[in-house]
């Protein structure tokens, strides 16, 4: 220390700055819980929202602060892999509880080990089978007739959810829309509301509607309702329309793995099988990306797209 005064060349030790991968006391919880404000400066307002950071990041590292205070690791390995098998493994929990980690040590410089991959799994395993689990057009209807009867929903909370059916937007999307008339009276919907990730964000678009098949035309006088009515109040609010959704869904005692994004699931495979769009064509539509729209309802509907076009070359070479 004397030489490197003399030299010039010493520095007082910066005290916010994590210790090295080398002291075996860098995992102590104190150290991780420093750095954890210091990402959190990194990403929100860039990357992502506070309220974002609150729900999807700040839960998974501090459950990795409480590994580390219970079981004092000093190997990184150790404590990665203590912290991560608190979730089943190939759960899309898993991937997310690996990824926060794996962001907190690149924000402290640590090194971080291949065979952690191993442990992140890729979430096939726990994938449902038969993909995306979508409303059917009996759920549907069997929905509306519910909301119908139902004595704490009204004529807003019908249209809210019709909306979500024929044009097969995100719950957050129905903040700031509007409806208006297309060619032939063709209800358009205009989505003005942006969906911000690390990806991107979403662009504004107009979508028509593409109710089920045996709905009117007119959608149950959608247009005449938006008029009348407009949207319920819950409906605008940042805090989560889904979730209010999902609630709503509950209640009305649908089937327990049903969510409020299943009518949107529902729209991409009308899109898909029913009026056969190109999966560009059904993206645009959706807002996302082909690449989105392929690994979410690809498993849907490439089987029976390949069947009938195998059924139609056997029946040609029958012929």
């Amino acid at each position: 220390m004397f030489d490197s005064v003399m030299a010039g060349s010493w520095q007082w030790p910066d005290q916010a700055a994590p210790p090295p991968a080398e002291d075996p006391r860098h995992l102590h919880p104190e150290h991780l819980e420093r750095l954890i404000p210091q990402l959190r400066t990194r990403l929100v307002g860039e990357r992502m929202t506070a309220r974002t950071w609150e729900r999807t990041w700040a839960p998974f590292l501090s459950r990795l602060v409480a590994t580390a205070a219970e079981h004092h690791c000093r190997d990184d390995m150790v404590l990665l892999e203590d912290y991560l098998r608190q979730w089943d493994a190939n759960t899309r929990s898993r991937q997310m509880a690996h990824d926060r980690a794996r962001s907190l040590w690149k924000e402290a410089g640590w090194p971080w080990h291949d065979e952690v991959a191993q442990l992140r799994g890729n979430g096939k395993a726990a994938a449902d089978p038969e993909g995306v689990r979508a409303f059917s057009d009996q759920e549907i209807q069997a929905l509306r007739e519910r909301i119908e009867r139902s004595a704490k929903l009204g004529a807003s909370d019908l249209l809210a959810w019709d909306v979500l059916a024929v044009f097969g937007l995100r719950p957050q999307e129905l903040i700031g829309l509007d409806v208006k008339s297309g060619p032939r009276g063709v209800p358009i919907a205009v989505v003005t509301r942006s969906k911000q990730s690390s990806k991107g964000a979403t662009r504004p678009r107009q979508v028509p509607a593409v109710p089920p098949a045996d709905w009117p035309p007119d959608c149950y006088r959608l247009l005449q309702r938006w008029r009348a009515h407009g949207l319920p109040e819950w409906s605008q609010r940042a805090t989560g329309p889904g979730a209010h959704m999902t609630q709503q869904l509950r209640r009305l005692q649908m089937p327990s793995d049903l969510t409020s994004y299943g009518l949107r699931h529902a729209f991409a495979l009308r899109l898909g099988l029913d009026l056969g769009l190109h999966v560009r064509e059904s993206a645009e539509l959706m807002g996302h990306s082909p690449q989105v729209h392929l690994a979410t309802y690809g498993r849907r509907l490439d089987g029976p797209i390949l069947q009938r076009k195998v059924q139609q070359l056997v029946a040609g070479r029958s012929g």
